[in-house]
């Protein structure tokens, strides 16, 4: 299974790095030697009536159950990829604008709870409504890539994450309503509900002095991994393909989604056919698509944006004007043809 998380390490994502650190060394702490603070976490829905705010504020930021620090941990580093489109400022404007806005929605819900007399046990700890509001921008924005099928359903780059969410979110009823709350707040934010995305941001100033005091701690170098050939086997080169295609699409699928909408894209399945890198059909095809519109379609018409970033993936600037002059400027069907083409 191959997540749609981008190139390997933390490179361009300082904070994911920092929280994912931060998650392992409080458990550690709060598990063997500060263990008989951990009642500090721990909060129900008698919140507002026992003033238990900050136990509710403290538990969102500690893991005490292992098996949630694990699940967690890899969304989280799968999620990463949502720092390297927004930024790394932007990125934590929606990690505290959600939190915020989960947080009034579980009081909310606690309120509905105790008014319907439905009693409910000790509340979840860790970073759940830091994480699952993630997964609105991974439905709205990453597309739906089919690599295989399984019983006739496809089973896409971003299964992995769906599953581990599920299971998070079922493990138990107190985690269910902590990861509802999470996915409205992530909605919320994604249609800027009252304007939240200007006004819960953090600001300039501050993000240039946490850069400057935690930066060259948090900074990771370009993994080497990228500049390394493809895989010796056909079962590797196949997979640094698609992820490849992944990568593209998801810069394709951010200039499309500039206005805020909440929709599914279009699934691309790439596990229809047996011919999947069957380069003697593309050859074929892009030979027809050239012979059709050399004459009518130039150099003017390709997007050298678009070519520019084809070079960066390490094509030639040659090839990438040859695919988008076929693919008639399409981006993502001119990805197709070049991947499988190599």
């Amino acid at each position: 299974m191959i997540a749609l998380s981008g190139p390997s390490g933390f490179h361009g994502a300082p904070v994911t790095k920092f929280i994912l650190c931060h998650a392992f060394m409080t458990y550690l702490l709060f598990s063997f030697p500060l263990q008989h603070f951990q009642y500090l976490f721990h909060y129900n829905q008698d919140v507002l009536a026992t003033n238990q705010f900050k136990r509710m504020f403290f538990s969102k930021l500690v893991f005490l159950d292992l098996p949630d620090l694990l699940f967690t941990a890899m969304l989280i580093y799968n999620f990463r990829m949502f720092e390297r489109r927004f930024g790394s400022r932007k990125f934590v404007s929606h990690l505290l604008a959600t939190l915020l806005l989960g947080s009034l929605l579980e009081l909310m819900a606690f309120a509905v709870l105790n008014r319907l007399e439905i009693r409910l046990g000790d509340m979840p700890t860790g970073l759940f409504s830091l994480v699952f509001p993630l997964y609105v921008p991974l439905y709205c924005t990453v597309p739906r890539v089919a690599l295989v099928t399984l019983l006739g359903v496809p089973v896409t780059g971003k299964t992995i994450n769906y599953i581990l969410g599920l299971q998070m979110a079922t493990s138990r009823i107190e985690n269910l309503v902590v990861v509802a709350c999470a996915l409205v707040s992530g909605i919320l934010w994604r249609v800027n509900f009252l304007k939240i995305q200007k006004f819960l941001q953090v600001p300039k100033l501050v993000g240039n002095q946490f850069d400057y005091c935690l930066g060259r701690f948090l900074e990771s170098p370009v993994s080497k991994s990228l500049a390394l050939p493809m895989g010796a086997t056909l079962e590797l080169q196949q997979r640094e393909r698609i992820d490849r295609l992944e990568h593209q699409m998801m810069i394709s699928a951010l200039q499309a989604s500039r206005r805020v909408e909440i929709g599914r894209p279009q699934p691309l399945d790439l596990a229809a056919g047996s011919n999947l890198f069957d380069s003697l059909n593309m050859n074929r095809h892009i030979h027809r698509s050239q012979s059709g519109a050399s004459h009518n379609i130039g150099d003017n018409n390709v997007s050298e944006e678009q070519v520019r970033r084809f070079v960066e993936m390490g094509f030639s600037d040659e090839r990438a004007r040859q695919a988008l002059r076929s693919a008639n400027n399409n981006p993502t069907l001119a990805t197709n043809f070049l991947l499988q083409n190599m």
